[in-house]
């Protein structure tokens, strides 16, 4: 992921009212495990079909029935205004554009298994600036199987085609380059999860390979090999059920990135503690927060150890029946091109609250704010990005939504010029 907000991407992405904030940052370690789901599959789908007090009391849509499988297939249409297209700190320069961006779920469920599967394509053009289209596109799958009441195997894959965001990653580093860069990833992951009465454990492996397309500067070839790798992570939790849907747990996680460029290589662990709060029947809290220490050794002289704290999570918290709040929080050791190359830590806050003003109509307000430390390089960015938007449903195949973000960055790097950005966006959402 990359630095400052994908502002249209980002936007489309929070249209539900429990949806999580987040911004657009460099490649994190894959998640390896993600806590136990405590219904069999077959629950969930009930609940999905109208149980769930998280959902609006507004009908939606439930898709198409073809046997045992649901097929979902949704259209989003969208305007937008951004008044900085090239992230700029003077000669600001804005544009027009639209957004197409047809998807297609497939979900289907047993006794004991699910299987979920979801693909994208994403068109976006710019009035002004034809430098700046993109073709993005995405496909994932995740199944769930309980060969047992108390075993859950888990396994996710999902590959992506993006662009780095001007002003992003290290596009912000390396700014100028004639287009926004493509890059693709591909991620996988599988748990096993056991319950041992109100003690259980879930250990997982992970990983993810990224590569980015070599991006020009007045037709130059910029070389982007150092980035060009993958990530291992291999994760084991102790947990322990306090109360209802409620547990405590300590991790032990280590990961190894390896990329083209062998100085930026490294290895690391994080040992942790903290709290998993399940969904199911009655939860008005639900996600999982946590805290401890991290440690990261890089192969590169011009690279300083990584030996501090670190935390993450996301929680859910259906504070009324009328409003919804969402906080993330993650921080991680990554790694920069800058100087030549150093080690970095990234911190990650956002918060955002809903209100269903009619069970139709909702809106929303919240805030990002990420920080990326250049460790041995003097230099500190801090990317703020407030938001607000409305929602209003149609009817169960039918939402307006209107969007506002402002993205604010600045650092205190020698040379390094500060910029902010607006956009508005008016989207349609139609599916079936």
């Amino acid at each position: 992921m990359r630095k400052a907000v994908c502002a249209v991407g980002v936007i489309l992405s929070m249209g539900g009212a429990a949806s999580a904030q987040s911004s657009v940052q460099r490649q994190a370690p894959p998640q390896a495990v993600e806590g136990w789901a405590p219904m069999t599959p077959q629950a969930s789908e009930q609940t999905r079909q109208g149980a769930d007090p998280w959902q609006s009391a507004a009908p939606i849509s439930p898709g198409i029935r073809a046997g045992a499988f649901t097929f979902s297939p949704a259209v989003t249409a969208a305007a937008f205004f951004d008044d900085n297209v090239f992230a700029t700190h003077s000669n600001r320069q804005g544009s027009w554009g639209a957004l197409v961006r047809p998807e297609l779920g497939l979900s289907t469920a047993g006794q004991n298994y699910s299987v979920t599967a979801k693909g994208y394509v994403e068109k976006r053009s710019l009035a002004r600036f034809s430098s700046e289209d993109q073709l993005n596109a995405g496909v994932g799958i995740e199944s769930v199987v309980m060969p047992a009441p108390d075993t859950q195997l888990v396994g996710k894959a999902r590959y992506t085609r993006a662009h780095e965001d001007r002003g992003g990653g290290e596009s912000e580093i390396f700014g100028g380059f004639d287009r926004p860069v493509p890059f693709n990833t591909l991620e996988a992951s599988g748990a096993i999860n056991q319950r041992f009465n109100r003690f259980w454990t879930s250990l997982g492996v992970a990983g993810s390979w990224i590569n980015y397309d070599t991006p020009t500067i007045g037709g130059i070839p910029i070389d982007q090999s150092y980035r060009n790798g993958n990530i291992t992570v291999a994760t084991g939790r102790v947990g322990y059920v306090v109360a209802p849907l409620t547990s405590v747990f300590v991790e032990v996680a280590g990961n190894r990135r390896n990329f083209e460029v062998d100085i930026f290589d490294s290895r690391g662990y994080r040992v942790v503690g903290g709290v998993l709060l399940e969904p199911g029947p009655g939860a008005r809290l639900k996600g999982e927060a946590f805290a401890g220490y991290m440690h990261q050794d890089y192969s590169g002289i011009t690279f300083n150890t990584v030996s501090s704290f670190t935390y993450g999570g996301a929680l859910a918290w259906l504070v009324a029946p009328r409003w919804t709040a969402v906080v993330e929080g993650r921080r991680n050791a990554l790694e920069s091109g800058l100087n030549g190359g150093v080690s970095l830590i990234e911190s990650l806050a956002g918060a955002r609250l809903d209100y269903a003003v009619t069970p139709n109509l909702i809106v929303g307000a919240g805030a990002s704010y990420l920080v990326d430390e250049f460790l041995g390089a003097s230099r500190t960015d801090r990317t703020l990005s407030p938001l607000v938007s409305v929602k209003y449903l149609v009817n169960p195949f039918l939402t307006v939504g209107l969007d506002y973000r402002n993205v604010s960055f600045g650092s205190d790097g020698f040379g390094t010029s500060s910029y902010y950005r607006n956009v508005y966006l008016l989207s349609i959402n139609a599916r079936m």
